[in-house]
């Protein structure tokens, strides 16, 4: 039967919703701008636009959507990057009011109030912040003096699972060491 689950050959693959994304930033005389953060307004497929509000900026924005679908790049929640790389938020929050991790883009309440909201990190973002917790001693210090990471990814694993890439395990006796294929265009 045609109506069965996984029988259909032209069934189109669901993407995951456009909510919060990085668009990069214009061309200045130093190079290009950092990444700008963009929350979705609405989308009129049929006109191919997306309005869009620009939280650096402070203002609505319109864009062609097809160019947003292909140069856009994902915008991690503080709960998703806690998730990915192994740690509770109270810890990431404290790096960044420490000053240890470089505070991502906030977004604010698109209201004449405009009280921070959250912050939501882009793929260079959450490599800095895996960078500086591999320097971070977990524990009491030890009398040698050397730190003692926590069990993270590495920043290739990192890559991956932020581009949703599927890693592949091989076993080496009793550990899974992680190994890549080649990318395929």
């Amino acid at each position: 039967m045609a109506s069965e689950e996984g029988t259909a050959k032209n069934v189109r693959k669901k993407s995951k919703p456009l909510n919060y994304f990085y668009l990069d930033g214009q061309m200045d005389a130093k190079g290009p701008l950092m990444p700008l953060l963009h929350k979705k307004l609405y989308i009129n497929r049929s006109a191919d636009t997306i309005a869009t509000w620009c939280y650096p900026l402070h203002k609505r924005v319109v864009y062609t959507y097809s160019d947003v679908r292909r140069n856009k790049a994902p915008a991690f929640s503080t709960k998703q990057v806690c998730q990915m790389l192994g740690i509770s938020r109270v810890t990431l929050e404290r790096a960044i009011i420490d000053g240890n991790i470089e505070p991502p883009q906030k977004t604010y309440g698109l209201n004449e109030r405009k009280n921070g909201y959250a912050y939501y990190f882009s793929e260079r973002d959450v490599l800095a912040a895996h960078a500086f917790f591999m320097t971070v001693h977990q524990g009491r210090p030890r009398k040698d003096g050397r730190i003692t990471p926590r069990q993270m990814p590495s920043a290739r694993e990192l890559r991956a699972i932020m581009r949703d890439e599927e890693i592949l395990y091989v076993k080496e006796g009793d550990k899974f060491v992680p190994t890549w294929k080649a990318e395929q265009f």
